[in-house]
């Protein structure tokens, strides 16, 4: 099998810093001692491994020994192995005679060290652990980098001990004296074990930690995020098929080493192939046990009576969870002795316990299970499953339905598998949970093809519902091709006017209005057709060719014959029509117009309707207030029923409101979600996706990213009007207002105002409330520039109305009405809430430029919150040019920096930069990351990444510890 190995540390940040920490203080002649802990495979030695290579470069000798598993365990062998290797490649210096006392009890650990006569040795455990240490002292270490200062004393040490709890005591009993003698040592060491095997490692462990002679760090599986990032890093990749995403994620359960394992599986049966630079799947995704696995889950079976193997065989063909009661009725055991079976599983971690349940510890555990069996038996067991499942659950409600298909399937009745999954498909489609539905009934196809019923029809009804549904454009169209070719001309009655219809609403959510409307006209002819459907789809069309009025008529009319008793789901999309073209004008008719929806898809349980709401209620809510909370319950909702289409619209939209408060970071996370999306899908979206990317990496002042992903989007559509003015205005102008180009941004801001000012605009970024009010400071024609956003409602939007207000105190106050400029100011100011805190500080700074000469409004006051805010952020050309306008009004000049009497003494000393000793004060004061990064206006991210460093440059161990360093 290939090799697959993951090329960086992913998951693991916390931990690492805590060992660099401890390497920091090993260098300064400060040892100790940090044990990893975790289950098989969670990274422990990849972590150690990590801090070996680090330690090399810093001129530190790094030995390695380990305990083995099996056998007779021989004393001191972790020590014996790692001092051996350092005394055959370092060598001991010759003038090392502080060493000679300890030669004779080294000798037992070290054979090179043998001399004639050891018989004498001091065989205590203190006297071993001096001669450790006394060795340790005189090893000799590489070059360093020069990253830290040369200990006094010479040598630098790590020790790194592995598997401890497969250690002997006597190794136990040495590891336990040098942690408690370390601490005045160049010595570090690093010790791994798992803490639910070898009580002894793990019981020396907490009395380590409890008398502070070690630090205990526990890793965790990783979260859901982390198991992606690592999955990409190991393939190189900037993005892997969702489906193969989602197979990892469940299969992998946040397991380092798994992660590597399934990928390498994947890639060996051709299941993940690589397209150029694009990863594919390539056929159904199915985990690969690994030999070793597979051979500790058998070893580990092998050792229970035979009725519990049996009990564990048919909780696996169950599933990774399982209802546990039923093991009796298919195993025709009493309960006393399943429950005996189950606690034998647990106390061999194959299975854990919860409150009322039972389930596998990994998915390929249950995997490995079901691989000991031989096809007779789990076919015969899955049978036994079925029968119990169908008797303890009549009608298979809920997930009983899929789980007996799979049953039926293993057993060897592909029919009746065939007609529980489409069953369990159409209950999925009815309820929304789309992603579900496709699963299940792709399943039923294939199993319609491999010979399990004679027709696809009804399977492929259903599939091209859910693609339409979900946003899966070509595959809906095509699927609802093959059927029109399959059921013929002339059709059963209406059934071809049904597929056009879902041909439309496919071709729609791709924004192809020409597929739309040909299919449209054909549903039209049926002599039965649905004229309120027809409309509603007809207004989409209209709305999306920007033809409001012809699309708020075809809305009211399919609404009106909603209420006269027609499809609920018609009355909730003709309001989303009617919500959205009155959003142009007035943001309380399409508030009553998605209210109104989202009601009536609750009253008749309509899941996908509801979501689809909700995500208008959110837009409108950012263009009320800029905040994207409801956005994102919104995208959650959307995630838990599969809705992928409206998942990647509501990406985009919470992209453009996290670039508009500056959250780059972000922002950038959910437009590479919406953009993966669009590629998969091939939604029209995909390009102001893009345009969303290259405007997060406009803010955090990255030019050639935001150039590459600009030219991509570009390449998709070069005439497209949101698209060129983002290009201009959101994108080039950013990066022009950072540097404080004010002459390049007014310019770039003015080829995308005429890109988007055409004609009638939905889209109205920030750019066109500050282009405005550049050309007031800079001394061009403002007033046309406002009247002009002000013409397409661009004032409907918080922001732009807010800057347009600044545009028109700085040109009422060049007209010397400072009342006017007062007035206009304030208004402004009380459109720019908290949330838009980076627009608002740098209105303010071009507004008091103006001000200062006119002689209106407080330009010192806005001056001196505004630098230490772009300080704080790090925008320091525009900080620079605001201290550079306090100067000139003659006022005293505020300053953040390291080295400024706001940062003591003993923090300057350490290099801690001014914006560290702010965050560094509100960690003292018990505040997350997320709150600190609120409190800053800066992302997350780089809170994490202040915090870090300042854990580096203090040489503490734990977040906590950083309060002491706060000084009155």
């Amino acid at each position: 099998m290939r090799a697959v190995l993951c090329p960086v540390l992913v998951g693991r940040e916390t931990q690492a810093r805590v060992l660099l920490a401890a390497l920091h203080a090993a260098q300064a002649g400060r040892g100790g001692t940090v044990l990893l802990a975790g289950e098989a495979g969670i990274g422990k030695s990849r972590l150690a491994r990590e801090i070996a290579a680090a330690a090399r470069e810093r001129g530190f000798v790094a030995l390695t020994g380990r305990a083995v598993s099996g056998g007779v365990r021989t004393p001191f062998r972790p020590f014996a192995e790692a001092l051996t290797a350092g005394v055959r490649h370092a060598g001991v210096p010759p003038d090392a005679t502080a060493l000679d006392p300890f030669r004779p009890a080294l000798a037992r650990l070290v054979p090179q060290l043998r001399s004639g006569d050891t018989a004498t040795a001091d065989t205590s455990l203190v006297f071993m652990g001096e001669a450790v240490i006394q060795l340790l002292r005189v090893l000799p270490g590489a070059p360093h980098s020069g990253h830290l200062p040369d200990t006094p004393g010479g040598g630098r040490c790590l020790l790194v001990l592995e598997d401890l709890h497969w250690s002997d005591l006597e190794t136990l009993s040495l590891l336990e004296y040098l942690a408690d003698n370390l601490s005045a040592e160049p010595v570090l060491c690093v010790g791994t074990f798992r803490a639910d095997e070898g009580s002894d490692a793990a019981d020396l462990a907490a009395k380590l930690e409890s008398r502070g002679s070690a630090e205990v760090l526990l890793l965790d599986r990783l979260d859901q995020e982390s198991t992606g990032d690592m999955a990409l890093a190991c393939l190189g990749a900037l993005e892997l098929p969702a489906e193969a995403q989602t197979f990892i994620a469940e299969h992998a359960d946040g397991v380092p080493f798994l992660v590597e394992e399934l990928l390498a599986g994947l890639l060996e049966n051709g299941a993940l192939v690589a397209r150029g630079a694009e990863w594919r799947t390539a056929g159904p995704l199915a985990a690969s046990v690994p030999a070793t696995f597979a051979d500790a889950v058998g070893r580990r079976l092998a050792s229970v009576d035979a009725d519990a193997r049996r009990v564990i065989h048919g909780a696996a063909v169950l599933g990774r969870g399982f209802d546990w009661p039923l093991l009796g009725r298919i195993t025709g055991l009493p309960d006393e002795v399943v429950l005996g079976a189950l606690r034998q599983g647990v106390d061999l971690q194959l299975l854990e316990a919860n409150e009322a349940s039972f389930r596998f510890r990994h998915a390929l555990t249950q995997e490995a299970v079901l691989a000991s069996l031989l096809p007779s038996e789990l076919a015969a067991l899955a049978g036994h499953a079925l029968y119990a499942v169908r008797a303890a659950h009549p009608g298979l409600p809920g997930a009983w339905c899929t789980l007996a298909a799979g049953l039926a399937e293993r057993a060897g009745d592909p029919a009746q598998a065939r007609e529980l999954l489409i069953e369990a498909g159409r209950r999925d489609l009815t309820v929304g949970a789309l992603a579900s539905a496709e699963d299940a009934l792709i399943r039923a196809r294939e199993l319609v093809e491999a010979g399990a019923g004679a027709s696809a029809v009804e399977v492929d009804e259903a599939l091209t519902e859910v693609f339409a549904m979900s946003g899966q454009v070509d595959k809906a169209i095509e699927t609802a091709r093959r059927l029109l070719a399959r059921i013929g001309t002339p059709s059963p009655a209406g059934r071809s006017a049904e597929l056009h219809l879902r041909i439309a609403r496919a071709a729609i959510a791709g924004g192809r209005w020409a597929d739309a409307e040909a299919s449209l006209e054909i549903a039209r002819r049926a002599p039965d057709a649905d004229a309120a459907r027809l409309d509603v789809c007809a207004a989409n069309v209209a709305e999306g060719r920007g033809h409001t009025e012809e699309a708020e008529r075809l809305a009211r009319a399919a609404l009106r014959s909603a209420e006269r008793g027609g499809p609920p789901e018609v009355a909730c999309e003709a309001l989303e029509v009617i919500g959205r073209v009155a959003r142009q004008r007035d943001l309380d008719e399409a508030e009553r117009a998605f209210s109104l929806a989202e009601a009536i898809a609750a009253e008749h349980d309509l899941p996908h309707w509801r979501v689809r709401a909700l995500y208008e209620l959110g837009t409108n809510e950012m263009v009320r207030t800029e905040g994207v909370e409801r956005l994102v319950q919104a995208r959650d909702a959307a995630v838990a029923q599969g809705a992928l289409s409206l998942t990647a619209t509501i990406d985009l939209l919470l992209a453009v409101g996290l670039n508009k408060q500056f959250r780059a970071d972000e922002a950038l996370e959910a437009a590479r979600r919406s953009a993966a999306a669009a590629r998969r899908f091939r939604l029209v979206s995909l390009p102001m996706a893009l345009i969303m990317e290259a405007n997060a990496h406009a803010i955090r002042r990255e030019p050639e990213e935001m150039e590459a992903r600009i030219a991509e989007a570009m390449a998709l559509a070069p005439a497209d009007r949101d698209v060129v003015g983002g290009v201009w205005g959101y994108c080039r102008a950013t990066l022009a207002l950072l540097d404080e180009n004010r002459e390049q941004a007014w310019l770039q801001m003015s080829k995308g105002a005429e890109a988007l000012l055409n004609g009638p605009a939905a889209f109205a970024p920030p750019f066109l409330g500050l282009w405005p009010l550049l050309a007031a400071v800079l001394g061009y024609d403002a007033a046309s520039a406002a009247a002009r956003v002000a013409a397409v409602h661009g004032s409907r939007r918080r922001v732009v109305a807010g800057l347009l207000r600044y545009a028109e105190a700085v040109m009422a106050g060049k007209a010397g009405d400072r009342a006017a400029a007062d007035a206009a100011f304030s208004a402004g100011d009380a459109q720019l809430g908290p949330l838009v805190a980076w627009y608002r500080h740098y209105g303010r700074r071009i507004a008091a430029e103006a001000a200062l000469t006119d002689g209106w409004g407080a330009p010192v006051a806005w001056l001196r919150e505004a630098a230490p805010y772009f300080e704080a952020r790090g925008d320091d050309k525009i900080a620079m040019a605001c201290r550079g306008l306090l100067r000139e009004a003659g006022v005293p000049v505020p300053r953040l920096r390291a080295g400024d009497p706001v940062v003591p003494e003993r923090l300057r000393a350490l290099g801690v930069t001014g914006r560290e000793a702010d965050v560094l004060r509100l960690v003292a004061q018990g505040l997350a990351n997320r709150e600190i990064a609120r409190e800053l206006v800066l992302s997350p991210r780089t809170v994490e990444k202040h915090v870090a460093s300042l854990l580096v440059k203090t040489g503490l161990h734990r977040r906590t510890q950083l309060a002491g360093y706060v000084t009155d």
